[in-house]
């Protein structure tokens, strides 16, 4: 392996999912070196604690290291600094950890999780070797670094530049333990100026800067703005379509603006390249808690995997990742189609169903029996209405806080808290026996094992946390509808689908492969890019950070537009138009970096994305097999309800024309 790969493998944090926090430049730096050591043992360069020449500028073969080797060659005439060399390459140190971190995966050394997280695969981290490379299983750079450094073991010259190396940047400090540091720092200086070649970048690393901030500042721009009257007079805005407006603004004012309106001053990071940075970079800057804080009090919790960062955020969703898995939805199939057919009993023939709110009702019943096993019908329109209140509440601040005090906002919440009850009641090792282990199994599991990270205070909301993005969800499928009845075609194409799936009775999970749904998957994406029920991420910033030329102060407000990227028609062709070939060759418009963000950005991406995406397919395709609905009123234009999240409006509804399908309600399995 390279030594940058060492390097960040070094670094990574298994505990929070993520690398050690070394001072961004200093990391920049010990990139670039790692890469000049590399050509240095490859015989391509040769460097001192004084100069950097060229020796050979013959390509290596390794895309990590040549666009690096030919940056020198063209510069052979003119004779620099290790230093010189290490500052320049450290300008491409994004591009240098993105290859390296691809090359980790590729090899079956690291894995991406859903939300940026990072960890060793399975079987590295149970070996603690890497996978065999040239007739070698070497082992991980961790265990052998700590027993050069706490034990009397000589480590080989690799070993000893790549310490040189992560001492440079203080990584060696990070690693240990102040004790364990300072027991070990005289071997770590002994070994850190054994190579002569690691010492010269360590020295160039050591004693690199950035500027200080007073000059970096002096040529800094300052943020656009937009005011109440650039707000209130965008079409978009004022039809509820955020991400169209947040796109709009980014073209005009560039991909960093405010907005102040209403009393508010709001950053706004909108667009692919801001999507990306915030990939990369969002944990260091931006915190999650704060927005949530009195929403998540009205509830009876103190914190939830949406407020979560850091080390516990990272923990949470290791904890629940089973319990939102899409194998969910595969395993307990049987279930979502039967109360599929449920529902489509309750809907009857020629009876309006209110749009959003027959989808949220149905998506929510099949949630809560996938995740806490329970029949929750008749309290779902009380969280439902709870849920909007609060928000209206505490997240958008357009209530005031009395509006949940009332005599409905009370027997609403005391339903929740007995729910609360019925479910911790339902999930005792006994009740539990034989069972489909489900969300509330693992969440129990956890309070057990720690309940100081998981406490009995924050067990209620936990449950029923997946029921609640249930409404986000039924949303979406609202606009699936209407999508279909918008486009006559798209609808014939997905129940051609549908009949085959279902010409021998219900299909099963394997029968729901890439061919057979082909149509309908696509339709879920284009839905998704096109009405983004979640349109961007509020944040706060906990530390200031420069961005394009401008500086974010920390405590602002910021709002993370990911979904503005889904409206740039540089990215997305003719993007107001519902197209669902732009996710086939040779177009695969969603395969631009950054450029289709339907389930978030950043570490609070959602982790149920898969569960979302097949629990859409199913439903359409069950729709789709046994009903041919109609829109009510027959002349309705989709017209968007941005808050509390959006959706179509009060307006948009269906009905059942007739049954293409006998719809027969199979017995449900025993949860």
């Amino acid at each position: 392996m390279r030594f940058a790969e060492e390097a960040l493998l070094s670094l990574l944090n298994e505990d929070t999912g993520y690398f050690v926090p070394i001072p961004e430049w200093k990391m920049a730096c010990v990139l670039a070196g790692g890469v000049l050591i590399d050509l240095a043992l490859l015989d391509r360069i040769d460097t001192d604690l004084e100069t950097l020449i060229l020796l050979d500028p013959t390509p290596t073969g390794d895309e990590l290291l040549d666009p690096v080797l030919e940056e020198i060659a063209k510069e052979a005439s003119n004779v620099h600094s290790s230093q010189y060399w290490v500052e320049r390459i450290a300008r491409h140190s994004d591009e240098i950890s993105t290859a390296t971190l691809q090359r980790l995966v590729d090899a079956g050394i690291l894995q991406s999780e859903s939300g940026g997280f990072w960890t060793l695969s399975s079987k590295v981290a149970r070996s603690r070797r890497y996978p065999v490379v040239e007739g070698q299983a070497r082992e991980e750079i961790k265990t052998r670094i700590m027993r050069a450094m706490l034990g009397e073991e000589i480590p080989d010259p690799h070993d000893i530049a790549i310490i040189s190396l992560m001492n440079s940047c203080g990584g060696i400090r990070a690693l240990l333990d102040p004790e364990e540091y300072e027991t070990a720092k005289e071997r770590i200086e002994l070994f850190s100026g054994m190579d002569v070649i690691g010492r010269a970048i360590a020295d160039a690393i050591r004693s690199s800067y950035r500027p200080p901030g007073t000059i970096r500042t002096a040529g800094r721009r300052s943020i656009p703005v937009v005011g109440l009257y650039g707000v209130m007079s965008s079409r978009a805005f004022r039809a509820g379509n955020w991400p169209k407006f947040m796109a709009e603004k980014s073209k005009e004012l560039g991909p960093v603006f405010q907005i102040r309106a209403g009393g508010r001053r709001m950053f706004v990071l909108a667009g692919v390249e801001m999507n990306r940075w915030v990939g990369r970079r969002g944990r260091l800057y931006l915190r999650t808690r704060d927005y949530l804080e009195d929403f998540q009090g009205e509830w009876g919790t103190a914190r939830s995997i949406a407020s979560m960062d850091g080390a516990d955020h990272f923990r949470m969703r290791k904890a629940v990742r089973p319990g939102n898995a899409r194998a969910v939805v595969e395993d307990r199939l049987d279930e979502v189609l039967a109360l599929g057919k449920r529902t489509f009993a309750k809907w009857g023939l020629g009876q309006r169903v209110a749009g959003e709110q027959g989808c949220q009702r149905m998506i929510g019943e099949q949630i809560a029996r996938l995740s806490v096993s329970m029949d929750l019908a008749d309290v779902l329109d009380d969280l439902l209405e709870f849920e909007y209140r609060a928000l209206l509440v505490h997240v958008h601040r357009l209530m005031p806080r009395f509006m949940l005090r009332t005599p409905a906002m009370k027997r609403a919440h005391a339903r929740i808290l007995d729910l609360y009850t019925q479910i911790h009641a339902s999930h005792t090792p006994a009740q539990r026996e034989g069972k489909r282990r489900d969300l509330v199994d693992d969440l129990m599991e956890l309070h057990q094992s720690d309940p100081q990270f998981l406490p009995e205070t924050d067990l209620g909301f936990a449950f029923i946390a997946p029921i609640i993005a249930g409404h986000y969800l039924g949303s979406a499928l609202a606009f699936g509808i209407y999508e279909m009845l918008k486009n006559p075609e798209l609808r014939d194409r997905i129940a051609a689908e549908a009949d085959a799936l279902f010409a021998d009775g219900d299909p099963v999970a394997s029968d729901f492969d890439e061919s057979a749904i082909d149509v309908t998957h696509r339709f879920v994406m284009e839905t998704l890019r096109l009405h983004p029920v979640i349109p961007l991420h509020m944040r706060t910033a906990m530390n200031a950070f420069e961005i394009e030329g401008m500086e974010v102060p920390a405590q602002s407000k910021v709002l993370v537009a990911f979904s503005a990227s889904h409206f740039d028609e540089e990215y997305f062709r003719d993007p107001d138009t519902f197209d669902i070939e732009r996710f086939v060759p040779p177009r695969n418009e969603h395969r631009q970096t950054g450029a289709y963000m339907p389930f978030g950005v950043g570490t609070h991406i959602c982790g149920g994305s898969a569960w979302t995406r097949l629990q859409m397919v199913v439903n359409l395709l069950l729709i789709a097999r046994h009903l041919e609905l109609e829109m009510v009123p027959a002349d309705y234009e989709l017209k968007i309800n941005p808050l509390p999240k959006l959706s179509p409006n009060r307006r948009f509804g269906f009905r059942v024309v007739r049954h293409r399908y006998p719809i027969v309600e199979p017995a449900m399995a025993q949860v």
